[in-house]
């Protein structure tokens, strides 16, 4: 079987399956409720599945095209997965987010935002920025001809996305009530430990959203992809790329996303004598940083994909 491109819109025409050659009686008897299925009935499921990739009855969404290592990497976001994107402070995880948002909608998804970040009013002057608007200029009011033309430009592009900003959602029972009355392709949300924690210690409430969360795209088929902070490391120590382990209540997040990205930054540094030995002390983040594949469920982990970030453009490109 040839391999098949799922970021290719034009695909050939694919003959049917042949159907699979059982030992022993084909699985065509319904099983009783509430058992167990056996290999052949998990055999069929499996054909069945990928028959309708290949027709195109299930098709995951693509990541943008700038992101091509990741796409090689993880590749299409599929219908109900929970993937973690996860960073450091000040990072760039809604910059990861908006630039997705971007993607996705001009491809014709139904995204729903979910921030718990930043309010619409700032997510859309972010969308402006990447039209070629000054974030500075965008705040003071201050803006010239050139922010005219990147609000028009925008404007006219966002004209026939289907997005939903929603600043309300506090829990998963709010989730399910927006994803009844915009009925998204998928879900982005920014962040993980912004969701309400009602009495809960942390480490307690990032496990139970992150299992919620898991149920509701489980449920739906929808997949969401939720923004997760870092902890933050010691002062002079941020140019150490992040681990697993700093994602907070890891142990929720490593079980039960499909994937887990992490972002990171170059950092400038310089020699310091701290300990009584010379180390390297992180001083200034640079453009240049890393999509870390942490955890790829149906792939190979630990990829560093090199990147920049264009804070001006509120963009995220990896380097070819």
């Amino acid at each position: 079987m040839p391999d098949i491109d799922f970021f290719d819109d034009d695909l050939p025409p694919l003959a049917p399956l042949p159907p699979p050659i059982w030992i022993g009686d084909p699985p065509n008897k319904p099983l009783p409720e509430g058992r167990a299925i056996d290999g052949e009935h998990a055999l069929a499921r499996f054909t069945d599945d990928l028959d309708r990739r290949r027709s195109g009855k299930i098709v995951g969404l693509p990541w943008p095209i700038e992101w091509p290592g990741l796409a090689r990497s993880l590749g299409p976001i599929e219908p109900g997965s929970l993937t973690v994107v996860a960073s450091r402070p000040s990072v760039g995880k809604t910059m990861f987010g908006m630039h997705l948002l971007r993607s996705l909608a001009a491809a014709g998804q139904r995204v729903l935002y979910v921030t718990r970040e930043l309010t619409t009013t700032r997510l859309v002057r972010r969308h402006i920025a990447a039209y070629g608007g000054d974030m500075y200029r965008l705040r003071s009011g201050n803006i010239i001809q050139k922010d005219v033309d990147a609000i028009t430009n925008y404007q006219r592009e966002a004209a026939g996305w289907h997005t939903f900003y929603d600043e309300n959602t506090r829990t998963i029972e709010d989730l399910n009530v927006e994803i009844i009355l915009t009925q998204p392709t998928i879900i982005i949300v920014d962040y993980l430990q912004r969701l309400a924690y009602n009495t809960e210690k942390e480490y307690a409430a990032i496990t139970r959203i992150v299992n919620e969360l898991q149920d509701v795209t489980l449920a739906t088929d929808i997949p969401i992809v939720c923004l997760s902070q870092l902890a933050r490391p010691l002062k002079g120590m941020e140019n150490r790329p992040p681990s697993m382990s700093d994602t907070r209540g890891s142990g929720a997040v490593e079980e039960r996303a499909a994937n887990l990205v992490l972002l990171h930054r170059r950092w400038d540094t310089e020699k310091e004598e701290r300990f009584g030995k010379e180390v390297d002390i992180a001083k200034a983040p640079t453009p240049e940083g890393w999509f870390i594949v942490a955890k790829c469920a149906d792939g190979e982990a630990g990829k560093f994909i090199p990147v920049i970030f264009n804070g001006a453009r509120m963009t995220i490109t990896e380097k070819l």
